[in-house]
């Protein structure tokens, strides 16, 4: 079920994202990053239909990680470039080349090849604050080092880092939200009694805020690929050192192909991300959401 419930939060993360960002190029371009943006926003039908969307993706993808790993979940979860680079072209009267399409099917390619090759077995719902504390610091000093170098940079070199941090706080979304839903399973009660949930509402906030300086900073081509890798990347690794999950491929020719399947998946990911970029730019000058964007928990 994992699967299916990965997939429909990546259709409802891209749904979310055309929506937003259309609404969004009807505001007034000073109002950019400021709260009358979002009470402009927030009068909008399309751009709360997004919001309820996000929402909704959360939930899809908070139910696909209670059943399946981070290493199947995270990655299905890229597909959502599949369906909003699509919807956002068609809308804007663009047509899709054939560079597009070639991305298109790498993507969903190496895609297969991992998930059939690499047979992600699920680890741990839940891992000792010990290891979070060492994984998880190395991961979140990776995140705190890339912000503090983006502030001696500009513009796409500090939209790059910034999205760098931002995928480094929606991995660790993504692993919390994992061990927050087994912990739903024991009640409400115990769910608030225990770090994992105060966690992944921090690193929520906290990606939700960098995501949008990150945007700010510089071209949406040059964080959107960026952000779009590194939460999987961040996720897995997680996944792998902390959850211990695993991959179970066997031989040197199923990880040659696994390596090779990965690859394909990033150039797919990097075409489509800097066209859904080159799109939203012509569409809105205010970049608000991104394909897998996560909504405040």
């Amino acid at each position: 079920m994992e699967y299916v419930f990965a997939l429909a939060a990546a259709l409802l993360f891209a749904t979310a994202s055309v929506l937003q960002q259309r609404a969004a190029s009807q505001a007034p371009g000073d109002r950019s990053l400021r709260v009358g943006l979002l009470w402009h926003l927030f009068r909008r039908p399309m751009w709360l239909l997004g919001y309820g969307a996000d929402w909704a993706a959360f939930g899809l993808q908070a139910a696909a990680l209670g059943t399946g790993s981070l290493l199947v979940v995270q990655p299905l979860l890229v597909t959502g470039l599949l369906f909003a680079l699509p919807f956002a072209a068609a809308w804007s009267g663009y047509r899709l080349g054939a560079h597009d399409w070639i991305a298109a099917s790498t993507l969903c390619a190496g895609l297969a090849v991992f998930l059939l090759l690499g047979s992600p077995t699920g680890g741990v719902e839940r891992a000792p604050l010990a290891d979070w504390i060492v994984w998880g610091g190395i991961v979140v000093g990776i995140g705190v080092v890339c912000t503090v170098l983006s502030l001696r940079t500009h513009g796409a070199m500090r939209a790059a880092l910034l999205a760098l941090a931002t995928g480094v706080c929606y991995g660790l979304t993504s692993a919390l939200t994992k061990s927050s839903v087994d912990l739903l399973t024991e009640g409400i009660v115990p769910l608030f009694t225990h770090w994992e949930v105060y966690g992944l509402a921090a690193f929520a906030s906290a990606g939700m805020l960098v995501n949008q300086v990150a945007f700010q900073a510089g071209e949406l081509a040059a964080s959107l690929p960026t952000l779009t890798i590194a939460e999987p990347i961040v996720a897995a690794v997680i996944g792998v050192t902390i959850l211990k999950e695993e991959l179970g491929a066997h031989g040197i020719l199923d990880w040659v192909l696994i390596v090779c399947s990965v690859a394909a998946m990033v150039y797919g990911v990097v075409v489509l991300a800097v066209r859904s970029a080159q799109v939203s730019k012509t569409e809105s000058p205010v970049p608000v959401d991104v394909p897998a964007a996560k909504p405040l928990p």
